[in-house]
């Protein structure tokens, strides 16, 4: 009874076998410019449902007498009587592409990720060989079966299986001619303009339309929207066409996709498009809807209003904001008012004007984000020209201990700490990426070398106390948000001199009046000529002289805090600052 069984079984299952056909193998360079579109169809053509547990779908390549590639397809479960499965080389780009999802992913270099010149073959749950694309051991360049920035598609009159590789049942769009072929008989040499998974011209008649736009919601600034659309078993030509209509406005024919649809910030679109010809509606009616919006921005005065705003949201920031850093990595900038600070991260490049440390900004529009712990403001736009330049940065003055209770308070903001040491006992020089504790009395916080192309790395760190200035950014680590300060340059970080007096050779060097408002420093250096440099609060050098008990003329320089940078003999001996008013 058993043996019975048995048998039965596999004359039920080989019966089954030839139900299953492969419709449909696409390389569509041509029609989509990425390789990793091209898929696989299959098709159950008759006979009932079929189980696909333990069937595959091989790849011969380059002339192989063995399959180079396989992926099984049990995930695909029962495939239903008239049913369609598409094998992706990658879900998502076959998802961009075609607007529909893939029923598999086979991967790069997988059976469905072929370049046009390989065989495909089905293979059933005992190893045994379904149906055939190509000629195995035979490469396929410049053969019938050459399918090069194109596609393969079963002629509609297949009605089973075939585990012989038969051109007649097959029509072939290449991007190389090939003479002699019955299957390369559809526009030869040019790759077609529609592909159709899931809609074998063998499977039905039926005419069909699909539709897609690149998102729901499109950014602010947005003046026009791409809807892509395709059409199978419908050509477009002669009185065939998609008419279109937005958000219920005038009927407008067209025969090539994408539809161009100029919007506006703050309002809601319906695109509904429809299949006619000349008699007009087909019947049944095919239509297809796409719907999407385009975001309008809230306007905030401050950045404090923006900090407080809601993520994903989109703002316009009317206030100025001074540019307080800036660096090549994602295009990052930190701005900040009087209310706050927030790092603009702009890896798209939406901001195509170059400003300057010191400029102001008005008018920045974009989303308001988060990453790794810190608020990030992403923009959608180019806000213009600086709305005003070369201002006057006076970073907030704080100790460690406020840094370590309330870091959040002064996320992105540019401060400065004072008479601080730095631990150097791990590396003795700055090294990007590096974290190094703080000490202030008896309070801590970590200094961290993040930013990109800083000039100190490799610098030897001092063990004399420091002033510090620089900006407060975060890190976040299996969930644990982690606050830095990270200097911006070299002259942000400065010896601590708690007098206006110095000594060089031995002899007291003085800098006075400090605080100035005359318009000139004096310096006493006790006969002995002093170089001096003196840095605005971004590290450019404003002045420089040498001195031998003389004064500088200052006048010229706007009211603010310096650093002043004493050398001899080319030997940086001290850095002071300095503050006009």
């Amino acid at each position: 009874m058993k043996k019975i069984t048995l048998l039965l079984f596999l004359l039920i299952s080989s019966i089954s076998f030839g139900q299953i056909i492969i419709t449909e193998i696409a390389d569509p360079n041509n029609s989509t410019g990425a390789a990793n579109t091209r898929y696989v169809e299959i098709y159950n053509i008759s006979g009932g449902d079929v189980d696909l547990t333990g069937w595959e779908l091989r790849r011969w390549t380059n002339g192989n007498t063995t399959t180079t590639s396989q992926i099984d397809l049990t995930p695909l479960g029962t495939l239903s009587d008239g049913a369609f499965a598409t094998i992706a080389a990658n879900a998502d780009a076959f998802l961009a592409a075609y607007g529909v999802a893939a029923n598999l992913e086979g991967g790069t270099a997988g059976p469905a990720d072929s370049n046009g010149d390989d065989q495909i073959g089905l293979f059933n749950n005992m190893d045994t060989l379904v149906d055939i694309f190509g000629v195995p051991t035979e490469d396929g360049s410049g053969t019938c079966h050459e399918f090069e920035d194109g596609r393969a598609e079963r002629k509609a009159s297949v009605t089973t299986a075939n585990t012989t590789w038969t051109d007649a049942e097959w029509n072939i769009w290449a991007d190389s001619a090939v003479g002699g072929c019955t299957t390369h008989t559809n526009a030869a040499q040019d790759a077609p303009g529609i592909f159709d998974p899931g809609a074998w011209i063998g499977a039905s008649a039926t005419p069909a339309l699909t539709a897609s736009v690149g998102s729901t919601v499109f950014v602010p600034g947005t003046t026009s929207v791409d809807v892509n659309f395709t059409t199978s078993n419908f050509d477009l030509t002669g009185d065939n066409v998609v008419e279109y209509i937005v958000n219920g406005g005038t009927p407008t024919n067209t025969t090539t996709s994408p539809i161009a649809i100029t919007v506006t910030n703050g309002e809601s679109y319906t695109v509904t498009l429809e299949l006619k010809n000349a008699g007009g509606s087909l019947s049944p009616q095919v239509l297809q809807t796409v719907n999407f919006s385009v975001a309008s921005p809230t306007s905030v005065n401050t950045i404090a209003a923006l900090r407080a705003g809601t993520e994903g949201d989109y703002y316009t920031l009317t206030g100025e904001a001074i540019l307080t850093f800036q660096q090549t990595f994602r295009n990052q900038k930190f701005i900040e008012d009087s209310t706050g600070a927030i790092l603009i991260d702009d890896n798209d490049g939406a901001i195509t004007t170059t400003y300057s440390v010191a400029d102001g900004i008005t008018g920045i529009t974009g989303r308001l984000s988060s990453f790794g712990g810190s608020k990030q403001f992403i923009p959608s736009e180019d806000p213009g020209a600086a709305s005003t330049t070369s201002n006057t940065i006076t970073p907030q003055e704080v100790t460690l201990a406020q840094l370590t209770a309330t870091p959040e308070n002064y996320e992105s903001e540019l401060v400065r700490v004072t008479e601080v040491t730095i631990d150097n006992t791990t590396d003795a020089t700055w090294v990007n990426g590096t974290t190094y504790a703080l000490t202030q009395n008896s309070d801590n916080f970590n200094f961290r070398a993040t930013f990109f192309d800083i000039d100190y790395i490799g610098e030897t760190i001092s063990t004399d106390a420091q002033n510090i200035t620089g900006i407060i950014n975060t890190r976040e680590s299996s969930g644990t948000v982690s606050h830095f300060i990270t200097a911006r340059n070299a002259a942000d970080i400065a010896a601590f001199l708690s007098t206006n007096d110095f000594t060089v050779n031995g002899n007291a060097i003085t800098m006075y009046p400090n605080p100035s408002t005359t318009g000139e420093i004096n310096f006493a250096t006790g006969n002995e000529n002093v170089d001096i440099k003196i840095f605005n609060i971004i590290g450019k050098e404003v002045l420089s002289a040498r001195v031998n008990n003389s004064k500088v003329q200052t006048s010229d320089l706007a009211a603010g805090v310096y650093l002043v940078q004493f050398s001899q003999e080319n030997n940086k001996i001290a850095t002071k600052k300095l503050i006009i008013r």
